[in-house]
């Protein structure tokens, strides 16, 4: 008996859980990815089926003490066709581990640190026509396949004002390290060449609040991040600068409630705003403020309604909609993105299959409308009225062990 009662404290006190999913990505419109490539005509098409997975695991060994480690990776499958090029790629994507250790001790507040780290498992460098797979990361979960060796450090405070609202601040440094991606061959022009880039450290500072009380739940942050200097080996220079992102603020928050046992409402949404990137002067060698903002705000809104029936099963309609005001230029995919108008509407569905086991899936409908102007001087090409949909379906699992 005392062997049998040792095995369930263990038990009690870490929690292991594995999440997977298939989500497929099926879309056409009057013009691909990137939208600046010529000729400026003809339709793209492609599709993209990303599998992502986690591994957690979750510990109180102590009553002042919690840990949680989490393993994130996936594979993904992609192609696309534009302007009679076509693309398509196969790779894993990135791969990240993370682990936030939480003290609970003190009396008012309880500090914690945590460390993500990217391992490059992924392709970024993608020659030939192969980089045409590359698509929209407004469209699609996986606009690019993979990074560099990125470390970000964070440390923070939870401080719980009343037994219903939480406060949380942080403050994190993401160090980024080089990775290597596809460029043209100065003789033959073709892509097959390769050019290494860093993207310019990140720091970022939190402020969120959470509030549950009964059937309602409601949850907000804001953040603000600045960065420093991209860097490429252009021209033979491992240290050749070329940009610098300008200072980032992102608002989100969510909430849901529970209407009855049976009917509950959710939504949560986010609005990003870049101030002007430092860009190369004329000389191409000094970094200065762009005259134009070439950065977009990007809103996007999600909600749902959910019924539950007696046996577990939770199924209803969802809805989302995403809008960039205006074109820009994507530091992540070194692209431009056109200004858009993205509506989604579908349904979702959730089972518990044991008080261990769940099972979800979802179905989407997705228009795009994107309008004919041109991008700011630095990323002038005039791109046509653009057109398209899509159809998004997923299906996953979550084992709690």
């Amino acid at each position: 008996m005392p062997v049998k009662a040792a095995v369930q404290s263990i038990d009690q006190l870490w929690n292991v859980s594995y999440n997977t999913e298939v989500r497929y990505f099926s879309w056409q419109n009057t013009r691909g990815f990137p939208a600046d490539v010529v000729p400026l005509v003809g339709t793209g098409h492609g599709s993209q089926v990303y599998a992502p997975m986690s591994l957690s695991l979750t510990g109180n060994p102590s009553p002042n003490w919690k840990f949680e480690f989490v393993v994130r990776g996936g594979f993904v499958s992609a192609s696309q066709t534009t302007s009679g090029e076509r693309g398509s790629v196969d790779t894993p994507v990135d791969t990240q581990l993370s682990g936030t250790v939480t003290y609970n001790g003190f009396t008012g507040f309880q500090p914690f640190i945590a460390m993500l780290v990217n391992a490059p498992t992924g392709k970024s460098a993608l020659y030939g026509s192969s980089r045409f797979a590359r698509m929209d990361g407004d469209l699609v979960d996986q606009g690019t396949y993979g990074e560099g060796w990125n470390v970000g450090p964070t440390a923070g405070v939870n401080i719980p004002l009343s037994q219903s609202l939480i406060l949380t601040l942080s403050g994190g440094y993401t160090q980024r390290n080089p990775f290597n991606k596809e460029s043209a061959n100065p003789i033959t022009g073709l892509i097959t060449d390769t050019v290494s880039i860093k993207n310019g450290d990140e720091a970022t500072v939190t402020a969120a609040l959470g509030y549950a009380q009964g059937p309602l739940s409601l949850q907000g942050s804001a953040s603000h991040s600045w960065d420093q200097v991209s860097q490429s080996s252009m021209f033979g220079l491992q240290d050749y600068n070329k940009y610098r992102v300008g200072p980032r603020t992102t608002i989100s928050g969510n909430a849901s409630y529970a209407i009855n046992e049976m009917w509950s409402v959710y939504g949560n949404g986010f609005w990003t705003h870049t101030e002007k990137n430092d860009v190369l002067d004329f000389t191409g060698l000094l970094l200065m403020p762009e005259m134009f903002n070439s950065n977009s705000n990007l809103y996007r809104v999600n909600t749902g309604l959910n019924y539950r029936f007696a046996n577990g099963l939770t199924v209803g309609p969802i809805a989302s909609y995403l809008y960039r005001d205006h074109n820009g230029f994507d530091p992540t995919t070194f692209g431009f993105v056109p200004a858009k108008t993205r509506y989604a509407v579908g349904g979702a569905v959730n089972y518990n299959v044991t008080n261990k086991i769940n099972i979800n899936g979802k179905l989407e409908r997705v228009w795009i409308r994107e309008n004919a102007n041109p991008g700011p001087p630095a990323f002038a090409p005039i791109v046509p009225f653009l057109s398209g949909d899509a159809w998004v379906a997923a299906g996953g699992a979550t084992v709690n062990f």
